[in-house]
């Protein structure tokens, strides 16, 4: 599989916006190593922007560490996560298996990830084994551009003078692509709608295991989609210094196995943010159309002293 590098800054791209691109892969980030029985850990973290462990790393290490743990022809169907407190950076972090059920097509596990006394998710892994059946899948929006007609966040300041002055790459993952369908709506203003949508890849194609995809799916369901409720109210540019945001829990339904490393359309939704708390839906797909997850996340949400409030909606349903 071959990644297209044309987001990459060039030797023309002001030293601004350049980045070291190399040297962070999903794959290790996800990975974990087995201590003994059910007892795994992991000594790579990849900071949040807040000082904190990514909270999609920790989803896609409970995850493989989980899926060590059961039988190996059931594939990964529900992960429901709490996150407890943040993860320290500098600090291994360990996680411990306890088997919860193992049924005739069903099986369950709860995985629980500390740092010494310090709780940093519980999560519930449920697995399964495919069954023929019927099925449907409500279909991507028709709309939207594709990923080769938008600009990734590394080169966002060649859209004019609108997106100049702003450190893009400094939102953007090493190890991912990410592309706005409406970067006016969400980046530099306030989109209409609790609403979004975007491409993401992975710059650095996994192996053909489909233990690793879950996991880097499980990674990336992390990923942005708090946006379509923060960008309702601040723009990407100005919400880290406006506001403090942190996951709280997080719940990923897979639909259908596939691979997490061309690209992936994520198209969100939020129903409501009240009382310092916001809550997004997503859906997953491939290139192809293909429904391969959901998501629901909540997240905290709380403006930084001295900054103005967000503003204030109520929204009407349309159809």
């Amino acid at each position: 599989m071959t990644h297209v590098k044309e987001d990459l800054p060039t030797e023309t791209t002001p030293a601004r916006y350049r980045l070291v691109w190399e040297g962070l892969r999903v794959a290790d980030l996800v990975a974990v190593e087995r201590i003994g029985g059910r007892h795994f850990r992991s000594r790579c973290s990849e900071d949040n922007r807040n000082g904190r462990v990514f909270g999609g790393q920790l989803l896609g290490q409970a995850l493989n560490a989980a899926q060590a743990c059961v039988p190996q022809d059931r594939t990964p169907s529900a992960l429901q996560v709490t996150f407890m407190q943040g993860a320290l950076l500098d600090a291994p972090i360990d996680y411990r298996i306890v088997p919860l059920q193992e049924g005739k097509r069903f099986s369950s596990v709860c995985v629980m990830a500390s740092q010494g006394e310090r709780g940093v998710i519980e999560a519930h892994v449920t697995f399964s084994t495919p069954i023929a059946s019927a099925h449907h899948m409500l279909a991507a929006p028709a709309d939207l551009p594709t990923p080769e007609h938008l600009v990734s966040l590394a080169n966002m300041f060649t859209l004019g003078e609108r997106y100049r002055g702003v450190d893009w790459p400094h939102y953007a993952k090493p190890c991912v692509e990410l592309r706005v369908a409406d970067p006016g709506q969400h980046l530099v203003g306030t989109s209409a709608q609790p609403r979004m949508a975007f491409w993401v890849r992975l710059r650095v194609p996994l192996d053909d295991l489909p233990a690793t995809h879950a996991a880097a799916l499980a990674y990336l369901s992390d990923y942005w989609i708090n946006s379509a409720a923060i960008t309702h109210h601040i723009p990407a540019r100005d919400a880290h210094a406006a506001a403090y945001i942190a996951s709280l829990n997080h719940s990923l339904w897979m639909h259908t196995p596939g691979r997490a490393d061309g690209w992936l359309l994520f198209v969100c939704e939020s129903p409501a943010m009240q009382q310092g708390r916001a809550l997004t839906h997503a859906r997953i797909y491939d290139s192809a159309g293909v429904l391969l997850a959901s998501v629901a996340q909540e997240c905290l949400f709380v403006p930084r002293q001295g900054m103005p409030a967000p503003s204030v909606s109520s929204l009407q349903e349309t159809a």
